[in-house]
């Protein structure tokens, strides 16, 4: 459980390293076929900063709170998701894993084929941002929302809405004013063609898994590729991080060695996960759900 800035500064250069790699490619491909491959390439870079992102919600990337924290905003601005109320509703994912009713980022639409495909294009996902920037930003807060946040933490919350619609605002008025498309060509496009990839890869941690307080049973485990474990930040050890969420990522292949004759499920790829969610979710009826 020791918490090392190491790694996490390794892992963060060379996710950024990617990152400039892959918008190099869409620079020199710029009119000519080969954008629109390197445009989807570089989204998949962009949207997996939703790894560090997570990890510096559990405050476990780095042993220095002030590079959690910053690094945690950075990322959340990137991919328009607020620092503190993430926390919070992460925390009750940890707490109420697959639980129908206290779950906030259980993927329940993922348990029908239809609603499978649908999460997986993206689109809903994306609604669900906008819609938190706009309602948090006017104080408004979901029944949902008011169970996992604390009241206390409201204006906080919605004060964290007003920054990320200034910076937007700022890079908005920035683009027009100097007659740039960069932020469009190297983020926001690439952000939303790479977002069903992440898409796929959050439906692949729980959905088709038990709905029971097990961790070793309502969390999957990916077996995959190491460079696509290390663009996760290890995270396809899901059911190793959510049996121990304070292990930071580092320790997580560790630990799921530890664990390995425990975990209940277990698959071969991402590509047999989703065959298998996929064939659960043409066997579930729509009021089963």
């Amino acid at each position: 459980m020791a918490r090392r800035d190491g790694p996490g500064l390794l892992f963060l250069f060379l996710h950024a390293t990617a990152i400039l790699t892959t918008g190099t490619l869409v620079w020199v491909s710029l009119d000519t076929l080969w954008v629109a491959p390197a445009i989807f390439l570089h989204g998949i870079m962009i949207v997996h900063l939703f790894a560090p992102f997570h990890e510096c919600c559990h405050r476990t990337a780095f042993r220095s709170r002030w590079l959690n924290e910053s690094v945690y905003w950075c990322c959340g601005l990137i991919l328009g998701l607020m620092p503190l109320a993430f926390r919070f509703q992460h925390a009750d994912h940890h707490t109420y894993t697959q639980d129908r009713e206290r779950d906030p980022q259980m993927i329940a639409m993922g348990e029908r084929l239809f609603g499978y495909l649908f999460y997986a294009s993206a689109l809903p996902y994306f609604a669900a941002i906008l819609k938190s920037l706009l309602f948090h930003a006017l104080g408004r807060f979901t029944p949902a929302e008011r169970r996992y946040l604390p009241s206390h933490m409201l204006a906080s919350v919605r004060l964290q809405a007003w920054i990320f619609w200034g910076v937007y605002l700022a890079l908005g008025v920035a683009s027009i004013w100097l007659e740039s498309w960069f932020a469009v060509i190297y983020w926001l496009l690439p952000r939303l063609v790479g977002e069903p990839v992440e898409r796929i890869i959050r439906l692949s941690e729980h959905t088709a898994c038990a709905h029971s307080p097990d961790m070793l049973e309502n969390s999957r485990t990916i077996l995959t590729w190491r460079p696509v474990r290390w663009l996760s930040w290890n995270m396809p050890f899901h059911t190793a991080h959510h049996a121990v969420p304070l292990i930071p990522f580092h320790a997580l292949p560790k630990l799921n060695s530890m664990l390995a004759g425990h975990l209940r499920e277990v698959r071969q790829g991402y590509m047999a996960a989703v065959a298998f969610q996929l064939s659960r979710a043409r066997r579930t009826r729509p009021a089963q759900a």
